[in-house]
């Protein structure tokens, strides 16, 4: 089930240049604070478990709230993003033994984006000027191959041959559209890869010790992304590195990232003394809290998002088998139906009217 754990971001969280004219720096003193909000939607992407099969799912405020999918074949979704109350969802089902990338809009299938006969998979989306963007991975000669869709068409994939790549994350920023994922070319190690519009903007690593990135996130002139080099969760800056999250005395990665005035936030896991993933929360490259039932269950979370210091993340909690959940801060909020939550989005509200 996690062949490509994101999201989307995949986290991995779709929406990732969120408030991104915001910027902490002034210096005036007598700026008066941005308001802050006093409620939100929060809506979860992933899937639940019916008889077996996986159902691609919508949840909001703890509520299912589509079912993307009738169960009759496996289904996941992967990314979500909110414009104007529409809610675009990106991942994709099993069509006659392939996996085929798909994206919804609210409950209805609006674009098959990979080809029939063979697989594809679509890891996160966002909308810009009512254009969706989706970014995952289709077979061309025979390879994955990286791939952002404009609407429901191709617009760029990202490939040297011989190589398979994958996109994980995308954002968009004024015109220019970045994807940020991996690329592995013939011989090597996969590295951790940025792509901007058509072409290759970062390369992290060398290829002799693996690499990917899973989370995507801009603000004004920053380009963050979170990942792992080796067994060390990592974050980078405008292509280089910013925070070695992790020793690397166990398995690790960055799934997820937000920036929330100054303070950056990102989510992920490392694997703990008996073999089990604890999923943790960092601020400024330091660990803030780790994410459980309160009862030391583990978890994997795929988002994240913070307003004001609050913080949310969607994912995985394990124990009882898997459930889909979110938290707000270190405390479990909702827990979901049994499943994943593989993305998030949030949506705040400064009255008392939410969607």
């Amino acid at each position: 089930m996690r062949q490509t754990m994101l999201t989307c971001f995949l986290l991995f969280l779709t929406a990732l240049i969120w408030n991104t004219s915001c910027s902490s720096d002034n210096s005036d003193n007598n700026t008066p604070p941005e308001p802050q909000p006093t409620t939100y939607d929060i809506y979860a992407a992933g899937y639940k478990t019916v008889d077996s099969k996986a159902v691609a799912t919508v949840w909001k405020n703890g509520t299912e709230l589509y079912a993307l999918t009738d169960g009759t074949s496996d289904a996941w979704a992967y990314g979500i993003c909110v414009d104007n109350g529409t809610v675009y969802t990106a991942g994709y089902e099993e069509q006659d033994g392939h996996i085929v990338a798909v994206l919804w809009e609210n409950a209805t299938l609006k674009y098959t984006l990979g080809a029939s006969g063979s697989n594809s998979y679509a890891l996160a989306v966002t909308v810009s000027d009512g254009t969706a963007y989706t970014a995952g991975s289709t077979t061309v000669d025979g390879s994955l191959t990286a791939t952002v869709w404009e609407n429901g068409s191709v617009l760029h994939t990202y490939s040297v041959s011989p190589a398979t790549s994958q996109a994980r994350a995308v954002a968009v920023s004024g015109s220019d559209v970045y994807a940020a994922g991996n690329l592995q070319p013939g011989g090597t190690q996969p590295v951790a890869e940025v792509w901007k519009n058509a072409d290759a903007h970062y390369t992290q690593g060398d290829g002799t010790t693996p690499g990917d990135i899973r989370g995507l996130f801009i603000a004004g002139s920053d380009l963050y992304t979170a990942g792992h080099i080796g067994e060390q969760a990592v974050v980078w800056r405008n292509g280089s590195l910013l925070y070695t999250l992790t020793d690397g005395s166990s398995s690790a990665e960055a799934m997820s990232l937000w920036r929330d005035g100054s303070t950056l936030y990102t989510a992920g896991y490392y694997t703990t003394s008996d073999f089990g993933e604890q999923g943790v929360v960092w601020q400024n490259g330091t660990e803030l809290y780790t994410l459980s039932d309160g009862k030391g269950a583990g978890s994997m979370p795929y988002a994240v998002a913070a307003w004001g210091g609050t913080v949310f993340t969607a994912g995985t909690l394990f124990g009882n088998g898997r459930h889909a959940a979110v938290w707000q801060n270190d405390g479990l909020l909702y827990t979901l139906d049994r499943g994943e939550a593989y993305a998030m989005y949030v949506v705040p509200h400064y009255g008392t009217t939410q969607e």
